[in-house]
């Protein structure tokens, strides 16, 4: 009986260990990388503030549909992503997946900007608020805290090398700027001879 709870223990930690790295994933490079300055932009477009002030008037079943069909088109296509990563089509699975983050972050506004009408479905409401509360059980985990300060160790480390790099090739009079000057002159002469 102990060795089948050490297993069940052991299986539930490797579970709880996946699903933080994925929510990581997500939430550090994917959301906070891209999905969240499209998400930014696309709220300041004029042209939807005035779509949002229409969709007050729209019907909430057609909105729903219009959420859902959007939000399924999304996730298929991150799961087809996944899969032709399996396959080793990686360069379409970057593609696939780059495609899918701007219609991911319209769907948000969308929901965002119909958030009322979407939840005043009954069961609605009970998914989003599940939703919820996992994340919450997610950020609550040990491995997610631990996991999360590594993660921002590991950013930290990628901006400092990334503005050391800066400085030390891309700033300044160094010799990697100069020679690109150098040939970017060079280039130009070339071309504004007859």
């Amino acid at each position: 009986m102990r060795l089948l709870q050490k297993i069940l223990g052991r299986i539930t930690m490797l579970l709880q260990l996946v699903l933080v790295l994925v929510f990581i994933l997500f939430e550090e490079i994917v959301w906070e990388g891209f999905a969240k300055p499209i998400y930014l932009f696309i709220h300041e477009l004029r042209l939807l503030q005035r779509l949002q002030k229409k969709l007050q008037s729209v019907n909430r079943y057609v909105i729903l549909i219009l959420f859902v069909l959007l939000l399924v088109g999304v996730e298929s296509a991150g799961i087809m992503a996944g899969v032709m990563v399996v396959k080793g089509m990686v360069l379409s699975a970057i593609l696939l997946y780059a495609l899918k983050i701007p219609i991911a972050a319209f769907t948000f506004w969308l929901f965002r900007a119909t958030e009322k009408k979407l939840l005043s479905f009954g069961w609605f409401h009970y998914l989003y608020e599940k939703v919820l509360a996992l994340f919450v059980w997610i950020k609550s985990r040990e491995i997610y805290r631990r996991t999360a300060q590594a993660t921002k160790r590991v950013k930290v480390q990628i901006k400092d090398t990334m503005r050391y790099f800066k400085q030390r090739y891309l700033s300044g009079e160094n010799t990697l700027s100069k020679r690109f000057k150098r040939l970017y002159r060079f280039v130009k002469r070339v071309i504004r001879k007859p």
